[in-house]
């Protein structure tokens, strides 16, 4: 009998392989630190020495550790922010858009989850999509031309959609 694959495995799945990526950016930085260590060694002119080289790595280990600790806190911490800077999403109010801020409260409310903040891109593309890893960071962005083409009913399903993501963690 085949095994049952539906969203929550999909959800289960997705989770494992976030944190192998993470598993992963602490091996790809050791392996990188230790090829330039190799490549120092190397070029310094000196006869190469397998113990230098082993002293240094487990030397710097600490250090290479620490900073992929910090690279991944400060990801997370200001990936809303990065995202937001490129695509040069503003953020929006009640007061600003109160149909479509309605339509996002009125959907989180249904589905028993906090209301995240809402953005706008100022672009034609038809687009939009759900950021943040908590609560305090959850943000779904939409474009202009997303809210200028759909109709309401339209922008709801989409707005639905990205809440999905949220409610997910994916």
């Amino acid at each position: 009998m085949a095994e049952a694959y539906g969203l929550y495995t999909h959800i289960r799945t997705n989770k494992i392989r976030s944190w192998l990526l993470l598993v992963g950016l602490f091996l790809l930085s050791y392996c990188a630190s230790f090829g330039v260590m190799l490549m120092l060694l190397g070029l310094s002119g000196g006869a190469f020495e397998s113990r230098e080289l082993t002293r240094m790595f487990i030397t710097s280990f600490p250090f290479i550790t620490g900073a992929v600790v910090l690279w991944i806190v400060v990801g997370f911490r200001i990936n809303v922010w990065l995202i937001g800077r490129v695509t040069g999403a503003k953020g929006i109010t009640r007061e600003d858009n109160r149909a479509l801020y309605t339509l996002l409260e009125n959907l989180c409310i249904s589905r028993g989850i906090p209301t995240p903040r809402l953005m706008i891109v100022e672009d034609d593309a038809l687009n939009a999509f759900a950021s943040g890893v908590n609560d305090k960071q959850y943000t779904v962005t939409v474009t202009r031309g997303l809210l200028n083409n759909l109709s309401e009913a339209e922008i709801e399903a989409v707005l639905a959609h990205e809440l999905t993501h949220i409610r997910n963690g994916d």
